[in-house]
């Protein structure tokens, strides 16, 4: 119970320190330019499908006898166009949370240097730009090994429980928590790459505390079903993954708590 209490206070402390002074910057510029980014994206493509809607029924008015129908006409354009707006943003609401997660990412490592410096007052390994491009490249492609023949073999043992009467209920909570346990690996793993832990060791480190890593990947994963706060989630998950490692899973044990 104690390591699921500890997930719950990661995620408390780490809304504080979203919000303070040295790590707000790395959590609102992000979110600011995609902000802009999409918004103008909407805004473009909205009146663009306005203008060519009435662009192109310019010429349906009627005359004569029929002329009572233009004001029902007219009604039915401007429903559409509404409609056009209102379906857009449901679009871009959807792609806006995608691309949060991929503009943000690269600030992402900058932010858990920040919290682990703050934590730790230690400085980050010295490396130069090439070397931690190939590092980097070498850690996603073996994550994503780690995770691709895990989900497959979790898909197909999930797709049999699926179908067996009574025990069928579990098949989505098992999905839910491997969901769960990777997306905890992912922003725990910032804090390890930074200090160019080996990913198998890393890997140990969260067995060690897997009710912790558990319960702190079910939370987020809920999270980020929300819209809206799913915009939000992903820096305060950085900062809560990064200090659970300092804090719980790297070698060198420095509690902060000023």
């Amino acid at each position: 119970m104690s390591q699921i209490a500890d997930a719950v206070s990661y995620l408390k402390r780490s809304l504080d320190l979203a919000r303070s002074k040295e790590l707000r910057p790395y959590v609102i510029i992000p979110l600011i330019f995609n902000i802009v980014v999409f918004g103008g994206l909407y805004w473009a493509s909205g009146s663009w499908i306005g203008g060519w809607i009435a662009a192109s029924t310019a010429d349906w008015a009627f005359t004569g006898f029929w002329a009572f129908l233009n004001g029902a006409i007219e009604f039915m354009l401007d429903a559409a166009i509404i409609l056009v707006w209102i379906l857009l943003l449901a679009l871009f609401a959807s792609i806006f949370s995608i691309g949060v997660q991929l503009i943000a990412a690269p600030f992402m490592g900058f932010l858990a240097e920040k919290v682990d410096f703050q934590v730790t007052r230690h400085p980050m390994p010295d490396e130069t730009i090439p070397a931690m491009i190939l590092r980097t490249f070498k850690r996603e492609l073996r994550k994503t090994w780690y995770w691709l023949w895990r989900a497959v073999l979790v898909l197909f043992v999930v797709g049999v429980i699926y179908f067996i009467p009574v025990i069928n209920v579990f098949a989505s909570a098992i999905w839910f928590l491997w969901s769960g346990w990777l997306l905890a690996m992912q922003y725990i793993d910032f804090g390890a790459d930074n200090r160019q832990v080996p990913f198998e060791v890393m890997l140990e480190r969260l067995k060690s505390k897997r009710w912790l890593v558990l319960t702190f990947g079910a939370i987020v994963m809920g999270l980020t079903m929300i819209p809206l706060v799913n915009l939000f989630i992903m820096p305060v998950a950085v900062i809560a993954g990064t200090l659970i490692w300092v804090e719980q899973l790297s070698s060198e044990l420095i509690v902060n708590n000023e």
